[in-house]
């Protein structure tokens, strides 16, 4: 009988592989930082109704800086105490008189009060979130305001609670004189109160001479462009114009330029003044005193006189000027000019055509116009001017 033949030996058998165990990712705790706030209230006049508007400001420290104070035991570094001390500084101690702030809704007056801080209470509140590992808010204590001279009180106890309109200009180009006589006579109108019956553009803005701050610029005078003081005064009489005029008041006197002036775009809305003959004045009907806010951008060049009274059922619309004629601007001008050397040409004006404008001004209550009127601008057409040099 044959004999069966050896089976090989099994293979080994070898185990499963055990699985890695799944790795656990540990998200560091991160700090979150102090936020150091002040808070107070505005003392603020909206729609005529005393009320107050918030103030806050807050110093940020990281969440880093955080974390290395505690460590230290959560008290006030070095560091800390300076960069505490700057933002303190930096808040208003100081009272400003109120006046009226074009805010996200309208203009309101607003009374920003000095603010008095308590450092040490300050100092524990800080340190006490510093050592609460939850915390995160201190506060920046304030102990009480001081009120400027000018309070709510002069506004609410005249009546003046509405804004009635803004004249603006721009006066890109102008020599350094003229904008120096632009701020001069601008600051006139600068947080200024007027009671008066008529205003006159004269009566307030004072005498135009070099004891008063103006120095000499360029006036229209005559037939041409010449030196004197005070040169760019119209610039600040035609924004008023255009303040009041836009407000509504009646125009008692009232005079256009001799030929458009492109300082004055839109033309048909300027007003010149000279003293002591020719005035810019209005019929202060509004029923109760007027106070204007004049500010200026020379980044700009741009000039803005606001003016603010009693509140009214009304608006003012001032339509777009439409030209009815217009003149052609005649052939340039040669003034001998023995100052300059012979030959040698200075142009003092540009040309500008004639033009008869008109702009129609409309009264509104409940979206129906009640009364308007219109004012008429007459304009010469004007050459360039050459001064020419003789001088040998």
């Amino acid at each position: 009988m044959p004999t069966p033949p050896t089976p090989e030996p099994a293979a080994p058998v070898q185990p499963a592989p055990t699985p890695p165990e799944p790795s656990v990712q540990v998200t560091p705790t991160r700090t979150a930082p102090l936020l150091i706030t002040v808070r107070a209230e505005w003392p603020a006049l909206i729609d005529g109704k005393k009320t107050t508007l918030p103030f806050t400001r807050t110093l940020t420290v990281s969440g880093a800086r955080v974390a290395q104070l505690r460590g230290r035991g959560g008290g006030i570094s070095a560091s800390l105490e300076a960069d505490l001390k700057k933002f303190v500084s930096e808040l208003p101690s100081k009272p400003e008189d109120a006046r009226f702030e074009e805010l996200w809704d309208g203009w309101s007056v607003v009374q920003r009060n000095g603010l008095i801080i308590n450092m040490e209470k300050t100092r524990a509140s800080i340190e006490a979130v510093l050592k609460n590992p939850q915390g995160v808010q201190a506060s920046v204590i304030v102990s009480g305001q001081v009120a400027p001279e000018r309070t709510l009180n002069f506004f609410a106890s005249r009546g003046i609670t509405q804004h009635l309109s803004t004249g603006e200009t721009n006066y890109y180009g102008s020599s350094a004189a003229r904008i120096t006589n632009i701020h001069v006579g601008a600051s006139r109108f600068k947080d200024r109160l007027i009671e008066s019956k008529v205003f006159s553009f004269n009566g307030a803005v004072g005498a135009i001479n070099t004891k008063n701050g103006f120095v000499t610029g360029l006036v229209i005078s005559g037939e041409r462009t010449a030196d004197g003081v005070g040169g760019g005064i119209c610039q600040v009489s035609t924004t008023v114009f255009r303040a009041l005029y836009g407000a509504g008041l009646s125009t008692l006197q009232r005079q256009p330029h001799s030929y458009q002036v492109h300082y004055y775009d839109p033309q048909g809305l300027d007003a010149t003044i000279y003293q002591p003959s020719l005035d810019l004045k209005f019929a202060n009907d509004t029923g109760g005193a007027l106070w204007f806010q004049t500010d200026w951008n020379d980044d700009e060049a741009r000039l803005t006189v606001a003016v603010f009274g009693q509140a009214r059922d009304y608006t003012v619309e001032v339509g777009a000027p439409r030209t009815l004629a217009t003149r052609p601007s005649p052939a340039d001008r040669l003034i001998s000019d023995p100052t300059l050397p012979a030959g040698q040409r200075k142009q003092v004006d540009w040309a500008a055509p004639g033009a008869t404008l008109e702009v129609t001004r409309k009264f509104v209550r409940n979206g129906q116009a009640f009364k308007q009127d219109i004012l008429r601008s007459v304009y010469r057409p004007w050459p360039n001017i050459f001064l020419v040099g003789t001088r040998r």
